[in-house]
């Protein structure tokens, strides 16, 4: 019942088989980017207001196979979509094609400098949906390719800045720089923690004894999308929020805590729990990484289920399968917390494990799913995720 992803080697055998096959690139000159998911244990719904997070990449992602053509075109074919997607650099965006990425990506960078040439691609993607940052995670991949290919050198943090840029400026979503940054600067043996106002990381460093705790990705089978949610009205709550407490602020990280606690009275009651999670959410950030770097895995987890609760209370957001998900996971013997991620509007929920029950846990969460949610059941599945490095390009 536990799965555990493979490292990265399959897609790329297959990307690399197909790229030969349609093509007929010479598999010695192709060229790979890895970019690796994130989970979130902490720092829910608030990179958008500029509040620091928590994430790390783990051991299943995005692969992009490529080459280069010397015409400004580009060829795509994708494990998970179907059809062939062939346009322009120059092209707008199709927000209902699966290349929109790659388009978005083109557009992006061609603001930066033109672009000459295009390539020719195969994408592999796991649990595109799942709220783990499929999308962050290709946005990045195709900014990666098409500035290798054009010779444009990119500094990490114009990486994240671009990607942020693609989801925003070019697909509508108004999102934050979690997702980008924590796949861009991820470490194996630590967690990023991204401040996001400042932009800049850290990293807390893994306590010696985490070979006695794992992660556990539990997916729901029903798939999100981000854009089709409300997702951009909580923003701009959050926003509206700001404002109404400090005439000259935009986000709630311009306003202090102090002055929110003073002045709250000023906002409806249902600004008042958007500002109010965004706040306590810093804290626990904080709280959670003093934590982790102590090797506290209760008070870890406690932060963790406390977030979800916060972002179902407070932030009201989350897909009424997923929160019953969260509470099967967080109830689980051997799992010392859990909370929702890619917003809680469908996807999976991600919970910090002993090592030694997470098998039985796994057995134990998918029969209450099951029972739960009948008509869901045959698509959840529990796996075993392993933290590994960010953002990479090869040969």
């Amino acid at each position: 019942m536990l799965q555990d992803f493979k490292l990265f080697a399959d897609q790329l055998q297959h990307t690399t088989a197909v790229l030969h096959e349609t093509w007929q690139v010479d598999p010695d000159a192709v060229r790979h980017v890895i970019a690796p998911y994130r989970i979130c244990p902490l720092g829910a719904h608030i990179d958008h207001q500029g509040g620091h997070v928590l994430g790390r990449t783990i051991n299943t992602g995005t692969v992009l196979s490529y080459a280069p053509q010397d015409e400004p075109q580009v060829a795509l074919l994708s494990s998970e979509f179907d059809g062939l997607a062939h346009f322009t650099l120059s092209e707008p965006v199709d927000e209902s094609h699966w290349a929109r990425y790659a388009q978005a990506a083109a557009l992006a960078l061609q603001q930066r400098q033109p672009l000459l040439k295009g390539l020719v691609g195969v994408a592999s993607g796991t649990l595109i949906g799942a709220g783990l940052s499929s999308s962050a995670s290709i946005g990045l991949s195709y900014l990666s390719a098409l500035a290798a290919i054009n010779d444009m050198s990119l500094t990490a943090a114009e990486l994240v800045e671009l990607d942020r840029q693609l989801e925003n400026d070019h697909l509508g979503l108004q999102n934050g720089i979690l997702d980008q940054s924590s796949i861009v600067y991820g470490q194996e043996n630590s967690f990023t923690f991204i401040h996001i106002r400042e932009q800049k990381v850290t990293a807390v460093p893994d306590p010696v004894d985490t070979d006695g705790v794992c992660w556990l990705v539990v997916y729901s089978g029903v798939p999100r999308i981000l854009t089709d949610t409300d997702y951009n009205k909580r923003v701009a709550e959050c926003r509206q929020a700001a404002q109404l407490l400090q005439t000259d602020a935009t986000i709630l990280s311009d306003v202090s805590p102090v002055l929110f606690r003073q002045e709250q009275t000023v906002l409806s009651a249902a600004l008042q729990r958007r500002a109010r999670h965004y706040f306590d959410e810093v804290e626990r950030v904080s709280q959670g990484a003093l934590a982790w770097e102590a090797g506290d895995f209760e008070r870890f987890g406690a932060l963790m289920n406390a977030s979800c609760s916060s972002s179902i209370q407070q932030y009201e957001c989350g897909h009424e399968i997923i929160i019953g998900l969260q509470q099967t996971v967080s109830s689980t013997a051997g799992i010392y917390g859990s909370r929702f991620s890619g917003g809680g509007y469908g996807g999976c929920v991600v919970a910090l494990a002993d090592a030694t029950q997470a098998a039985a846990a796994a057995e134990t969460i998918i029969a209450g799913y099951r029972k739960q949610f009948p008509d869901k059941a045959d698509q959840a599945a529990v796996y075993l995720v392993h933290p590994v490095d960010g953002l990479q390009q090869v040969g």
